[in-house]
């Protein structure tokens, strides 16, 4: 037999040399230096001596401690934070290598920093700060300039892949994958342990470990050719979305100020009332639940009195409380349970542990954490804070405001019916500021109904502007529906934005057959909306525009003045009223001479004719879709693609004849099925979802580059709406929304507007 030459196997990206690109999705992906850091810290760790026991700091979520808790910054500048290992790799041919305390400092990884060479890390945020105020504050080594810092994580994220080395190395089944040993390395080494009879320590070290020490070394060295496979098969970030990304490190590394002589008296509040309300639900249970956060003990108490709950989460104990059959005994606890179950009031707690020694908090945000490439929130979740409060009276005679309950006004005495009952806002807000700096319970509630409902109205006011500085804010108006009818086409929806944008009366004119005109004269003369304005307009716009049917309507509450009949109709109507949109969702078949005639037209055809066509590219109105390897990309207006990973055609189970597609994605909403890697079903009216709210991404971002590119210094941003910290007397509302209202390119001419925007000390809700 003639011996045949097995060719070696190609060599691992970690192999080659730096500055090498390799075909990845619909780009490349560029080889890079890298590094990766293991470390000890008690940060997020309390020590109880008379349990000894380490637990979680008061207030975090149960069982939870460690770097979750308190964040990568606070977690960096801890006392007690120290390097265990840094493996790097420079790509220069010299392979791996590592630095553990004692060694002499790493002078080549120094001069490949001097010469402004690039490093690549996962989440490299944490590589930054543990470099910036570990190894530079305390061991005198050179900065890192954060500008040649790249985030693997980001690219795996901006590909539609998960933030976690482990899921996203099964995912794409790259070469090198995370060591499955590290998770008992780390809890082994990286944090403080709890001692025992037998061995009293509270921490273990891997220089003293014989047999763990170099396991953990090595699982940092694998963590690095883990992550460079990975890299190497993910496209990098594109100029465009590189400069968002770094625009998106430096507002998490800007951070925002918090009001700290407000909190720690607000949570003096909350901690007494959380007392409080707990011992009343001990009473009311008769000793079975001593606290709120019981959940099994509390169900069962129920249970008891026949009332049945699969769970208690705000939807379930809302729902529970909307009955009329229920015990009083069993309403009150569930009333107490709403109170204090909220997340709202909850976020003070969070506030303090993610609290830095500069008085702000840091790494708010997640970059491209939604697939649209939308940014999701961390730690206090800023994304997601209260809009409001209870509604209030305000004085007629001093003018301050107080609980709806009070026979008289607890500032001057006057008579409470002299005043107006209004809805929370700013000025509320600084009332109940003044009575939280008391830190008590008995003075808060002697001025509101109750204690935790103005908490929650209050949480948007610690976030502030930091000492001689002012905060100024703006929001867009309606900007996904500009956008679904500037990419639609919809001509009516167009003019109604580019005039007088009332679109929900519009909406529910064209709905109702109401004349528009209607709706205006009824504001004009009763001073409040035309009620087919919020029952029809508000509702239909809402709920309608991707495509959603009668259970979308009900999502937005439509079931509490409508029967699923009158939705059915107001829906269709709708749609009748909105062609276009209805075109530009699309799908596979059209009613053609009294008959349903096969055609692929729209997003959902266009998406689909992609699938079964590889390679060949299908457009409408500007959003082209395209198969490449096993991936459907989406390119956007912007460029930009969205990723669909390993799509499939099946048949449909709700149309004959047609395709249901389905692709993998990663799945962090419980209310979108199970958790994690998993086959998702989509359709028109989610692509087009998709599509809308990440052309509504991209032009947020275009003008948050803008805004900080002549200084206005972002510190907040939620999904509408940007928050700039500037010195006193510098910059404007005005030019801070003329910046918001100039659209990039694609978007020319769009009436995209930022309108009511406000300068003040604390972040609010206009």
């Amino acid at each position: 037999m003639i011996a045949v030459p097995v060719p070696p196997p190609p060599p691992s990206p970690s192999d080659l040399p730096a500055g090498t690109t390799l075909v990845a999705g619909l780009g490349v992906a560029t080889v890079l230096a890298d590094m990766d850091f293991e470390t000890y810290s008690e940060a997020g760790y309390v020590w109880v001596p008379e349990e000894g026991k380490w637990r979680g700091p008061a207030g975090a979520p149960k069982g939870k401690k460690g770097l979750g808790v308190v964040g990568m910054a606070r977690y960096a500048e801890h006392p007690t934070t120290e390097v265990l290992v840094l493996a790097y790799n420079l790509k220069d041919g010299r392979g791996p290598r590592r630095w553990v305390p004692g060694m002499p400092p790493p002078s080549d990884l120094f001069d490949h920093i001097a010469r402004g060479g690039l490093i690549e890390a996962w989440n490299c945020g944490f590589e930054a700060w543990i470099w910036e105020k570990v190894c530079v504050a305390r061991m005198g080594w050179p900065p890192l300039p954060r500008q040649q810092l790249r985030d693997a994580m980001a690219k795996s994220r901006a590909h539609a892949l998960p933030g976690a080395l482990l899921e996203a190395g099964n995912v794409f089944s790259t070469g090198a994958r995370k060591d499955t040993d590290g998770k008992r390395l780390l809890a082994k080494f990286s944090v403080p342990r709890n001692p025992t009879k037998k061995d009293a320590r509270l921490r273990l070290d891997p220089a003293t470990d014989a047999e763990d020490g170099p396991r953990l070394y090595d699982y940092c060295a694998q963590d690095i050719r883990a992550e460079g496979d990975l890299s190497a098969a993910i496209p990098d970030l594109s100029p465009d979305e590189l400069a968002v990304w770094q625009a998106d490190q430096e507002i998490n590394r800007r951070g925002v100020a918090v009001d700290t002589e407000l909190l720690h008296p607000a949570i003096a509040v909350l901690e007494q009332a959380l007392e409080t309300y707990n011992a009343e639900l001990t009473h009311v249970t008769g000793g079975t639940v001593a606290s709120a956060s019981e959940i099994q003990k509390l169900l069962g108490w129920l249970g008891g009195l026949g009332v049945h709950l699969p769970s208690l989460d705000e939807d379930g104990v809302a729902g529970a409380l909307s009955r009329g059959d229920l015990p009083p005994a069993a309403r009150r606890a569930l009333e107490i349970r709403q109170s204090i179950g909220s997340a709202s009031v909850k976020k003070l707690f969070a506030l303090r542990n993610h609290l830095c020694d500069d008085g702000r908090l840091h790494d708010l945000f997640s970059y491209h954490g939604a697939r649209t490439g939308r940014t999701t929130g961390n730690g206090p979740q800023a994304t997601n804070l209260p809009s409001g409060g209870p509604d209030v009276i305000q004085c007629g005679t001093c003018g301050r405001h107080f609980g709806k309950s009070k026979p008289s006004c607890p500032w001057c005495g006057a008579d409470a019916g002299r005043g107006a009952v209004t809805e929370w806002n700013a000025k509320a807000t600084a009332d109940a500021r003044e009575t939280l700096r008391t830190g008590s319970l008995e003075c808060v509630e002697y001025h509101w109904d109750a204690a935790l409902p103005v908490l929650a109205g209050c949480v948007r006011s610690f976030f502030c502007a930091g000492p001689g500085h002012d905060l100024i804010c703006s929001d867009y108006s309606a900007i996904e529906a500009v956008v679904l009818a500037e990419l639609a086409g919809e001509e009516w929806r167009q003019e109604v934005f580019r005039t007088h944008g009332k679109i929900y009366e519009m909406s529910a004119s064209k709905i109702s057959g109401v004349p528009f005109e209607e709706f205006l004269r009824h504001k004009e003369e009763t001073g409040t909306h035309h009620p087919l304005r919020k029952k029809l307009g508000k509702v239909a716009e809402l709920a309608s525009g991707y495509r959603g049917w009668i259970g979308a309507w009900k999502n937005f509450g439509a079931d509490q003045f409508m029967t699923e009949e009158e939705m059915k109709t107001s829906i269709l109507a709708w749609r009748d009223a909105s062609p276009r949109i209805v075109e530009f969702w699309g799908g596979q078949h059209r009613r053609g001479r009294g008959r349903w005639v096969p055609e692929m037209y729209g997003l959902e055809g266009c998406a689909i004719a992609a699938v079964i066509e590889p390679g060949r590219e299908f457009s409408h109105r500007g959003i082209t879709y395209l198969m490449r390897g096993d991936a459907l990309y989406c390119i956007l207006p912007s460029g930009r693609p969205l990723t669909y990973h390993r799509p499939r055609l099946t048949a449909s189970t709700r149309a004959r004849d047609e395709w249901s597609l389905s692709y993998e994605g990663w799945n962090t909403n419980p209310l979108s099925g199970p958790m994690g890697w998993v086959r998702m079903e989509t359709h028109g009216g989610k692509l087009t979802e998709n599509v809308v709210q990440a052309v509504a991404r991209d032009i947020q971002w275009f003008a948050i580059r803008r805004q900080m590119k002549v200084g206005y210094h972002i510190v907040l941003h939620v999904y509408d709406e940007n928050v700039a910290e500037v010195p006193e007397g510098w910059g404007s509302v005005e030019e801070f929304e003329a910046l918001m209202s100039e659209m990039p390119p694609f978007a020319a001419g769009w009436p995209v507007k930022a309108r009511g925007g406000w300068r003040g000390k604390h972040y609010r809700k206009e």
